[in-house]
């Protein structure tokens, strides 16, 4: 394309170039969850999470994969408190190890007092840049809650 200025000849080149994110999200009961049923487990027990994210384009050495995962929860209210997520290699992403799981495992422990019904976790997969900017995703899942661990646990003399 040429431009003609008062002061003389100027060139530019156009260069069109495309970047789209796709990505995916699921959390399920914790393994070591010894009542859970399929999607539904009981409150105060853990649950895991993958997530996944990958920008195609024509130009890749353009363009970062997506760098970071943070996951909001129902019991903060989606708000103040959140976990980093763990980039695994091939854009995947988890939960980091918890020091409070006996098998650190990597798990996030719902609250033994969260009412039952649906437990929705929203996780925000960030830092996918280009030379417009950054690309991210806004992704949720969900299990059920029916009943808390305290039903499992039993303190007294077995009945017969």
């Amino acid at each position: 394309m040429w431009l003609t200025y008062r002061y003389g000849w100027y060139e530019f080149d156009l260069d069109r170039y495309y970047a789209s994110l796709s990505s995916s999200m699921s959390i399920k009961c914790d393994d070591k969850n010894p009542t859970a049923n399929g999607r539904v487990m009981k409150s105060g027990y853990g649950i895991n999470q993958t997530a996944s994210g990958s920008i195609r384009t024509n130009q890749s050495s353009a363009v970062t994969q997506p760098q970071n995962g943070v996951s909001y929860f129902p019991e903060f209210n989606y708000q103040t408190y959140w976990r980093l997520l763990e980039r695994m290699g091939g854009g995947r992403f988890e939960f980091q190890k918890n020091n409070y799981s006996t098998y650190k495992n990597r798990t996030h422990f719902s609250p033994i007092w969260m009412p039952d019904g649906k437990y929705e976790v929203n996780t925000w997969l960030i830092d996918g840049w280009t030379p417009a900017g950054m690309l991210s995703a806004n992704l949720t899942d969900s299990l059920t809650i029916h009943g808390s661990l305290w039903l499992d646990w039993h303190i007294g003399p077995l009945q017969p």
